[in-house]
């Protein structure tokens, strides 16, 4: 059981320093900036590491003792088609809407206990990204993972929302951000039919996110969000748009109200 334990830690360890890894670009991370980064030694780090560099998961950058995603990764990732089919079908609503509101759009899709950017669509001259497509955050932060949320059973969103209660104190945020929030946010896109955010994440900025469900066992349940000055997101206006939004989806994708 001690060896079982202790290899299920090393394989989560290595989960984090993928992640870690991921959030860098092709500079990569000193090992101890690795170890700071996950919360654990230098020695546990290494030998995790020492894994993925095996396996072609990481690999050294030009600069000693600094590492990064290796050429693995690319390549699983590349023959990952299940959900493109699924992305075809919505992107050109989500290009609709960028189109029609000049907001930049956002499909997420959950992975595990966080939410991943899929697709993004933007129709903006200004950089106004706040993700790209791979980022992820912890599930229940921001209107989009709000929105995937709110497609769960309520006992395996609370379970989502208990894993992550430490991350949301943790995580950039303009207003304080706790557990019970989380939960009441998720409530309230339940009854709502969508998920907002009140800015809580970007100065003068909220969000708006719109469950998608999945229509059958090959596809996963998506939801499609953007960001908006907090001075429009008036109840009425948010109204309106959320409907623009479903309009340029089309029902067959997230039906009729």
């Amino acid at each position: 059981m001690a060896a079982l334990n202790a290899s299920s830690l090393n394989a989560e360890r290595a989960l984090e320093i993928l992640l870690v890894l991921g959030e860098v670009g092709p500079e990569g991370l000193s090992l101890s900036e690795i170890a700071r980064r996950i919360g654990g030694a230098k020695s546990a780090a290494h030998r995790s590491l020492a894994a993925l560099l095996h396996k072609g998961f990481a690999e050294p950058t030009g600069r000693y003792g600094y590492y990064r995603l290796g050429p693995a990764i690319p390549m699983i990732a590349g023959r990952q088609e299940r959900l493109e089919p699924q992305i075809q079908l919505i992107r050109p609503g989500m290009t609709e809407f960028a189109r029609r509101t000049g907001f930049t759009v956002y499909l997420m899709v959950q992975a595990g206990v966080d939410a991943v950017c899929a697709e993004m669509v933007s129709r903006s001259t200004r950089r106004q990204f706040t993700m790209g497509v791979g980022a992820r955050v912890p599930m229940g932060v921001a209107a989009g993972s709000l929105a995937l949320m709110s497609m769960l059973a309520e006992d395996a969103a609370a379970g989502i929302i208990r894993a992550n209660a430490e991350r949301y104190e943790r995580h950039p945020a303009l207003r304080h951000v706790d557990a019970a929030l989380i939960a009441q946010l998720v409530a309230q896109a339940r009854t709502r039919g969508y998920a907002i955010n009140m800015g809580y994440y970007l100065p003068g900025e909220g969000g708006i996110g719109l469950p998608v469900p999945r229509r059958g066992a090959y596809e996963v349940n998506v939801a499609v969000s953007f960001n908006a000055p907090l001075e429009m997101m008036t109840d009425d206006w948010i109204e309106a748009t959320i409907n623009e939004l479903r309009d340029c989806l089309g029902p067959d994708l997230v039906g009729s109200r």
